[in-house]
């Protein structure tokens, strides 16, 4: 390497997670913190390969490489990147810490510490522990040498046209026994409640979906993949499997269809549908295994599994979305129907005021009905109010009575995806909320969530007790509010409808539409760091606990404008941890003050 030793008057810190890991807050928060102590950053983002890594330290030359890593895939991931800095001759002096949570086993992740050492970090920090230390570290910085480079920028490919829309659908297209389940249901006046639950085994995943079903709730299954499998890197699936590691979700590709068939085989029935969930930007080969397998349903979306989960270019995960919509509108005509659920009402899990949530939902659920797939359901995520999720949820059905009005549809509420609350109490307490959302929102299916969440991956009996303690909730709540409270007057309506509008004028194709969208800015995700995203909106929680826009970007939106010390790392840890302090200890009204970011 070229170049002069120099002493700066700041230190270069290299931020990233591992290949498979597609958590994105612990990276957003770490950036502001390291920042704030005067560091210079440069956040590679998500999924990054180990190539990629070890690219940029050789052309910027950072005199730290952090890692962060939350997956539980970090023992793993972390063990071969170090194996590949250290044996580099040019690398092997980095300093390199990793740290997050390092593997699936809760409290006993500490035993991968010693290892990680030994295999070539300089420091390991499980969870929470050793922030202090970390911080150390970087006041220690400024006062080493180091070498400057190049900075190199990486050009994303030019436009390619999206795949093309397939036939519109006529009334009174097929349901599948997912939507005909839940349709039931609701005929019932029941709630269907669902797990997130995977595992890496057959005899592990099937016992789970066996609990399930023998549950006392109205329940669905789910087989929920692995990191592995999300970024199409079924091999290393493969060798985990053959080691015997532990794996956080199910490979499906890894153990092929007909093994996954015969897994599901005397479970899986009308009186028990089984979804399968992925988070994967680049589905085609998931979906092909879903098929194969005979599941019933899936989930996902080309900007909602793209933009906080994946590096891939949005126009690829657009492309690649469209071929398997495609995929499963030709089996619903040969009579497998494959309900396709959107996760754009749940962009990364918190933060994200509720009107491009709902929007997002919608426009997604515009591009699966375009491309031919005959039942759909529209998600949101449990936010920061329950009077404005409920809002937010009659949004997200009067839009897809609007625009929706000719396929099978349902709406489905997510327990809340953020940094959730560490005592069972609290952890009870939201799933509490999120029931209650559904009931009054009139969703038809939630997603619930553990205690054991906030530390670990469930067992089967926690999240088998979830769904009981939800299910026995909605009893109590009695059935579905059919009105939409806010009427004309319904905010979150009006400007998801304003997102919705100003997409869709900007081509017939949603696909293209999305894209233009995203490019121009009229789609913006905030604090999301992915290329296509324009990343200049920003949120705020007000004195209601409301969501709104402190900063809108480009996007046909209003914002309330930042508030006093907005921007910086302690305030955005303040609100990131709203809800787990919210539900974790009693906060009375007027105790509740305004986080901003």
């Amino acid at each position: 390497m070229e170049g002069d030793v120099l002493i700066r008057a700041r230190a270069r810190v290299l931020l990233s997670t591992v290949s498979s890991d597609a958590h994105m807050w612990n990276l957003v928060f770490l950036q502001s913190l390291i920042e704030e102590t005067g560091h210079e950053v440069r956040n590679l983002g998500v999924c990054v390969p180990d190539e990629v890594i070890l690219r940029e330290c050789r052309t910027w030359r950072p005199d730290l490489l952090v890692i962060s890593t939350v997956n539980g895939h970090g023992h793993l991931d972390g063990r071969r990147l170090i194996g590949k800095l250290r044996s580099d001759p040019e690398l092997a002096g980095l300093r390199v810490v990793i740290g997050g949570k390092l593997g699936v086993l809760g409290a006993g992740n500490i035993a991968h510490v010693e290892s990680l050492v030994r295999a070539g970090f300089d420091a390991v920090l499980e969870a929470d522990a050793g922030v202090e230390q970390f911080l150390q570290m970087l006041s220690d910085l400024p006062r080493r040498p180091s070498l400057t480079g190049p900075a190199q920028v990486h050009e994303l490919p030019e436009p390619v046209t999206a795949a093309p829309a397939g036939p519109a659908l006529p009334p009174g297209a097929p349901r599948g026994r997912m939507a005909s389940f839940v349709a039931r249901a609701a005929a019932e006046g029941r709630l269907v409640v669902q797990p997130r639950m995977g595992f890496g085994t057959v005899a592990q995943m099937r016992a789970g979906l066996e609990a399930v079903r023998g549950c006392r709730a109205r329940a669905v299954g789910t087989v929920t993949l692995d990191s592995y499998t999300r970024v199409g890197d079924h091999e290393s699936a493969r060798r985990s499997l053959a080691r015997g590691a532990d794996l956080n979700g199910f490979p499906i590709v890894a153990h092929g269809a007909a093994v996954t068939r015969a897994m599901l085989d005397g479970i899986q029935d009308d009186d028990f549908p089984v979804q399968v969930r992925h988070g994967s930007a680049l589905p085609y080969d998931i979906f092909r295994s879903v098929l194969d397998a005979g599941a019933d349903a899936t989930e996902g979306g080309p900007v909602s599994y793209c933009l906080p989960y994946s590096r891939v270019p949005l126009r690829e995960a657009v492309s690649d979305w469209s071929r398997s919509a495609e995929l499963l509108a030709a089996a619903a005509a040969d009579g497998h129907v494959v309900h396709l659920e959107t996760f754009g009402g749940c962009m990364l899990g918190q933060l994200c005021p509720p009107g491009l949530l709902v929007a997002l939902s919608v426009l997604e659920g515009l591009f699966f009905r375009q491309r031919g797939v005959p039942s759909v359901s529209l998600s949101y995520a449990q936010q920061t109010s329950l009077e404005q999720d409920v809002l937010a949820v009659t949004a997200l059905r009067r839009l897809g009575d609007e625009l929706l009005s000719d396929i099978d549809r349902h709406t489905v509420v997510y327990t809340y995806m953020g940094v959730f609350p560490r005592t069972p109490v609290g952890a009870y307490r939201t799933l509490e909320e999120s029931v209650r959302l559904a009931r009054l929102g009139g969703a038809e299916r939630l997603i619930v969530k553990t205690p054991a969440e906030a530390h670990r991956i469930p067992t089967i009996t926690e999240n088998v007790e979830a769904l009981e303690f939800a299910d026995a909730v909605a009893a109590l709540e009695g059935p579905r509010f059919p009105a939409d409270p806010g009427g004309s007057d319904n905010e979150v309506y009006a400007e998801a409808r304003r997102l919705v509008d100003a997409t869709l004028a900007l081509s017939d194709d949603v696909g293209t539409a999305l894209l233009r969208a995203f490019r121009a800015g009229l789609l913006d995700v905030p604090y999301c760091l992915h290329a296509d995203n324009a990343n200049a909106a920003r949120a705020t929680i007000d004195h209601r606990g409301f969501l709104q826009w402190a900063e809108a970007g480009r996007m046909p939106v209003v914002a309330v404008g930042r508030g006093h010390g907005s921007g910086n790392a302690q305030h955005l840890l303040e609100m990131l941890s709203y809800n787990e302090r919210r539900f974790d200890r009693e906060l009375l009204p007027a105790m509740r003050t305004e986080v901003t970011a």
